[in-house]
């Protein structure tokens, strides 16, 4: 379980509650890691991934579930956060809540991609989750 206790995670929760875009790394067949911007939706224990189809990520995560997550640094190369852990491929669609949490968060992001909810929903039906196991990082 994350410590969101410390000033550090207090402001990783945050990050994770106000972000719109995290890095995910996954590895790939020959060890190379592979890193990815991704869109997300945390609810306090694990983070919510969409991909399409047949992506790469999701056969490394096959391969391998674990996995990083990270968000951009600010200007100066402070505020870091990486978070460490395991991601599933899920067969069953999350909770219909969290679903359209995250809808709504991108909405203006999918309407830029030229795509409705809909068109969106039914390109990205791979639901990925991640549950962070360790943090590090630093502010300044």
């Amino acid at each position: 379980m994350l410590d969101f206790s410390s000033r550090f995670g207090r402001r990783v929760n945050r990050r994770l509650c106000q972000e719109k875009i995290i890095w995910l790394t996954t590895v790939d067949s020959h060890n190379t890691p592979q890193p990815r911007p991704v869109w997300f939706h945390w609810d306090g224990r694990t983070v919510l991934i969409f991909s399409e189809k047949n992506k790469a990520k999701l056969r490394h995560i096959a391969r391998n579930p674990r996995v990083a997550l990270n968000f951009n640094t600010d200007e100066e190369g402070g505020d870091v956060a990486v978070l460490l852990g395991d991601a599933v491929i899920l067969d069953e669609p999350p909770a219909s809540v969290r679903v359209k949490t995250y809808l709504r968060k991108y909405k203006a992001g999918i309407k830029s991609l030229g795509m409705t909810v809909a068109q969106f929903t039914e390109a990205y039906t791979v639901p990925v989750l991640v549950t962070p196991q360790t943090m590090r990082g630093f502010i300044e």
